[in-house]
């Protein structure tokens, strides 16, 4: 028997999670924290998806942690259960499931929580003429004027680190470590929307009545008011206290989805797709998984985003073919989304105004709750 074996899902084609031995003196790592573990001639970043005490690996081919990189879990027991049931659901390696839930920086072992620095003023005042002397440390001091990324000084006042030591040291200005990305709209004041026609109000009433669990195929023509129908949805999960991640099929879509929200919200979305930076996607990443972020918007991967809270899910355009990744890891993240919501007790709707016969099959056979909105909103 061998104590201290950690069971690793690696980014590589094999169905199966590798055994590693925890060195002594390493903390042991919790399930769903990442480490970073020897395979072949590489250095691999893992997760971990199990605790042993025992292997069926040779003593003396078994390789030991480099790493620990996470002190607590950076997927909680939701999203282990969603990685596990996609892998087993479309018979996909697990490591390679993990990757495409996980954000590039994450992957690669960056730290989970990205920080900028930051310049700014201390409430001391420099005395008059002090700075008269100083050009350098003059001109820093008033481009100080408010705090300001060093990044942005390197740009604008290159070589300006030895007078921010001297006014640092006469205690006029301070370094401080601020979460990387722009700080969200945390108003949720909602705006006064059009009156809803008999049907939508019927489609927001099934919604709202749903104990737990339940799938709705929102079936409207095109000029329904399917989207009216979201935001009267999204306004009560949110003055609940629970988060909603809508899931749209295109980029293109999600800039005037994201307006719309944000105008009749008061509340700015976190937004999640491919033309983000690494840095955004994890910034947005970090601000789902801590709670800050009450909406989600963003493209198929997103489905894997950890939310503390769920309350909802919005699939819309269910039936875009742009909603299944057709390379590598192939799932449907409208199917996950069903399952996903299914596994937190939660509504999921899918809109679309032509609906995939499988979506109607569901809704035939009583799987589905279809919701009809056959009049244009407005007449």
């Amino acid at each position: 028997m061998t104590q201290g074996i950690l069971r690793v899902a690696l980014n590589v084609p094999l169905s199966r999670l590798f055994d590693y031995r925890l060195p002594d003196g390493l903390p042991v790592p919790p399930i769903g924290a990442r480490v970073r573990v020897p395979f072949g001639r590489q250095k691999l970043v893992g997760l971990v998806m199990e605790h042993a005490s025992e292997t069926e690996v040779p003593e003396g081919k078994l390789k030991t942690v480099l790493e620990c990189l996470d002190t607590s879990p950076l997927v909680d027991n939701h999203g282990l259960w969603l990685v596990r049931f996609a892998s087993s659901y479309y018979h996909h390696p697990i490591g390679e499931v993990v990757a495409a839930a996980l954000p590039a920086l994450l992957r690669q072992g960056k730290p989970a929580e990205q920080t900028v620095e930051i310049i700014r003023r201390t409430e001391a005042e420099p005395a008059d003429g002090a700075l008269s002397r100083a050009p350098k440390q003059r001109a820093l001091y008033e481009a100080v004027n408010d705090a300001i990324p060093a990044e942005t000084l390197n740009g604008t006042l290159p070589g300006w680190r030895p007078a921010f030591r001297q006014l640092e040291q006469k205690g006029l200005l301070e370094r401080i470590e601020d979460r990387a990305g722009p700080a969200l709209v945390r108003d949720f004041s909602p705006g006064d929307g059009p009156t809803l026609n008999a049907e939508q109000h019927a489609a927001v009433t099934a919604v709202q009545r749903a104990y737990g669990f339940e799938t709705f195929l929102l079936d409207g023509v095109t000029g329904s008011g399917k989207t009216e129908v979201y935001l009267q949805l999204i306004i009560d999960t949110i003055r609940a206290g629970r988060q909603v991640l809508v899931l749209v099929p295109e980029i293109g879509l999600t800039p005037q989805l994201v307006s719309r929200f944000e105008n009749r919200l008061g509340l700015k979305p976190v937004v999640m797709h491919s033309a983000l930076t690494d840095a955004e996607r994890l910034s947005s990443w970090q601000r789902a998984r801590s709670g800050e972020a009450s909406l989600v918007v963003g493209t198929r991967s997103s489905v894997f985003v950890p939310l503390p809270s769920p309350g909802l899910i919005i699939v819309d355009e269910e039936h875009d073919a742009s909603l299944k990744q057709q390379e590598g890891f192939r799932y449907s993240a409208r199917d996950l989304a069903v399952a996903r919501a299914k596994e937190a007790g939660i509504p999921a709707v899918l809109g679309s105004a032509t609906p995939t016969l499988e979506a109607l099959a569901q809704a035939s056979n009583g799987s589905y709750t279809r919701l009809q909105l056959r009049e244009r909103a407005g007449g």
